[in-house]
This record gives structure tokens, C-alpha cells and sequence, in this order.
């Protein structure tokens, strides 16, 4: 007999694999992530589940959760049938994120998203209910290093810094597949829990080696992974197509 846990990690890797379940042919967005890093570190369940909603549950890949630090650089942001809003197209973001089961699916929830954009922040903030917040980011890019750091300014002081060197190593094992190949978003609250769908093509996921990495976004997230011990993966990046949010089934 399969145990639930084993269950619910197949059907993780069921519906989690390196190409997108959907093609998205009348996106409400489009943009492309540019010069993406991934850093995970595994969790207990129980810390993921503190921190989501009613109607999402943590999503396990051989009974640990997980949460991650991603930077990564916004660029060509628009919305269907709409011209470039000034100050929205291309911005660095870091966010912090950990995986999910809903009703739609296994997705994405995310626990902040950090962005210099104010106005990006208050369209994404009111289109999709994300927690967008406005801060100073800033990367510097090498052929072998990318460094990033940001500073939260409101509603409290929140810093971080990631210095990663690019390996050329690639990856392709089931856990990475599991922490970028995500196809869903969820957001809002209990009642309200909205989703959306993601398409991009497969993740080009190299090793990353970390450098330096202060943790205080993940930590203010509500997560303490000091004693854990974190991967890292970085990719060039890749182009995505978003559904407009709607309610979950």
C-alpha cells in the first residue's frame, strides 16, 4: 500500500514535470526572466503550512518541504492588448517562495516579492494579490559570478544579500524539476484563494555555487533555515506567458 505521503509525492512528480500541462494561447501577461538564480533549502511541513492559507497544503518531495530565495531580472513585462506601462518593463526582483497543493493543482506560493518598480508593484498587487513590495534592488552580472542584493523599505527595514559563481554543470535530477518547474500561482486568502497558470519552455538549470547569502527575506518570511543546508541552481532564463487570476475550483 502507498503511503500518503508517498501519494502525494507522486502526484507532485506526476504533475510537476519539465514541460508545461497547458499552452497559455491568449495570455493576460507576458515576460521573460532573465539570469534567474535558485536557492532552496528544505523546511519541515509544518513551517510551510504556517505560513499559507486554508485550501493549500505543502507539497513534499520525499516528506520535506521546501522554500527558496529567487532573484531574477523582469524584462519585456506586458499585459495583453496593452501598450509598455512606464517603469514596469524591466526591473530586477527577488522573491520567496514555497510549493503547494490546491485545488488546481501543486503551484507556488509566494511569501513576498521584492521589486524597485512601485508601480509594477501596485499592479501586481491589485491584478493578481500578490505580496509585492517596494524596495531598492540592485545585481551585478559577470560571465561566472552574479551578485544581488536588496533593501525592503516599507512596511519594516528587510535586507538580503546572494553572491552566486556559475558553474557549467547542468541539472536535470527530480528535485530540481520539482522546485522550478511550477506551473501555477496561488494567491489571496482562504475564501478568496486565487490561481493563475504559467507557461514557459523547460528551465536551462545549471549548478550554482553560493558565495555569500544572508537569508533575512526568507527569515522574515517565517522560516528559519540556519541549520539547514541550501542548493543552488542558476539559469540564463526563459520567456512566460501568465493566465489572467481567477478562483479556484
Amino acid at each position: 500500500m502507498i503511503s500518503p505521503e508517498s501519494r502525494a509525492n507522486l502526484v507532485s512528480k506526476e504533475h510537476c514535470g519539465p514541460n508545461s500541462p497547458h499552452q497559455i494561447d491568449k495570455p493576460f501577461m507576458t515576460q521573460k526572466w532573465r539570469d534567474a538564480i535558485f536557492v532552496n533549502w528544505p523546511v519541515p511541513a509544518a513551517a510551510v503550512a504556517r505560513v499559507i492559507p486554508n485550501g493549500l497544503e505543502p507539497d513534499l518531495f520525499n516528506g520535506t518541504a521546501w522554500v527558496s530565495l529567487v532573484p531574477f531580472r523582469m524584462e519585456n513585462l506586458r499585459i495583453r492588448h496593452l501598450p509598455p506601462i512606464p517603469g514596469t518593463s524591466n526591473f530586477g526582483e527577488v522573491n520567496v517562495r514555497t510549493y503547494v497543493r490546491g485545488p488546481n493543482g501543486p503551484g507556488v506560493w509566494f511569501c513576498s516579492l521584492d521589486v524597485h518598480a512601485a508601480l509594477a508593484t501596485l499592479v501586481a498587487r491589485t491584478f493578481y494579490r500578490l505580496p509585492y513590495y517596494h524596495g531598492e534592488v540592485s545585481e551585478t552580472q559577470a560571465a561566472t559570478t552574479s551578485n544581488w542584493k536588496v533593501r525592503r523599505k516599507r512596511p519594516e527595514v528587510v535586507a538580503g544579500e546572494l553572491e552566486i559563481e556559475k558553474l557549467s554543470t547542468p541539472v536535470n535530477d527530480l528535485l530540481s524539476v520539482f522546485l522550478t518547474a511550477r506551473w501555477r500561482l496561488y494567491s489571496g486568502r482562504s475564501k478568496k484563494l486565487r490561481v493563475a497558470q504559467v507557461d514557459h519552455p523547460p528551465w536551462d538549470l545549471s549548478e550554482a555555487k553560493i558565495k555569500k547569502c544572508t537569508t533575512g527575506l526568507v527569515d522574515h518570511a517565517g522560516f528559519d533555515v540556519s541549520e539547514a543546508t541550501p542548493t543552488a541552481y542558476w539559469s540564463p532564463g526563459v520567456p512566460v506567458r501568465v493566465t489572467a487570476p481567477k478562483l479556484t475550483r
